[in-house]
């Protein structure tokens, strides 16, 4: 009887490290700094990024994703994908151009000020720009993202709460306004 029990609970600790696992290595938390990806994403907030999804398919042009930054792998940034490989893609005027033809962004908080390229994204790589176009270090600045860098796609967000307050305490009390009859 004790030996059902013993198997029974092996089992259900098995299938908890299993899920664990494999929760760990598809799903991973990044807590977004500053302010380049505004209004999308704002400072202090965390991203659940799925980590597998870039392994098993091409990005997509409107994905925020996360990435190791090219001039140094230890720090991780958050970044619109704007360029897919092989597109040339132009900053002028006030808008992205690529491969001639004006993109949309929706999302975007203001239209850039500068003039970058034209230049086109090398085949195994993204060209990435912040939400934030004017206050945002993205490939503009430093060039494409490798797709070997990418860490995975931010898929849901949340902000902590930024100040916690006390609201209970003592009852405020009613006073009697003096001048009239009770």
């Amino acid at each position: 009887m004790w030996h059902r029990l013993l198997l029974r609970e092996a089992v259900h600790l098995f299938l908890i490290l299993a899920t664990v696992s494999l929760l760990h290595h598809t799903v991973g938390a990044f807590e977004v700094e500053g302010a380049s990806m505004e209004p999308t994403l704002h400072s202090r907030q965390y991203v659940i990024v799925d980590t597998l999804l870039p392994r098993t398919r091409s990005l997509l042009r409107g994905e925020v994703i996360i990435f190791r930054f090219p001039r140094n792998p230890d720090v991780e940034y958050v970044k619109r994908v704007v360029g897919l490989p092989g597109e040339t893609i132009a900053i002028a005027h006030g808008r992205v151009w690529i491969n001639g033809q004006p993109l949309r962004e929706p999302y975007v908080q203001e239209l850039p000020r500068y003039i970058w390229g034209p230049g086109k994204v090398p085949g195994n790589a993204v060209f990435v720009l912040g939400d934030n176009r004017n206050s945002s270090s993205d490939s503009h600045l430093w060039g494409t993202v490798p797709v070997t860098n990418v860490v995975g796609r931010a898929i849901l967000a949340w902000a902590p709460p930024v100040r916690w307050t006390w609201l209970g305490g003592q009852a405020p009390r009613v006073e009697a306004v003096d001048g009239g009859s009770t």
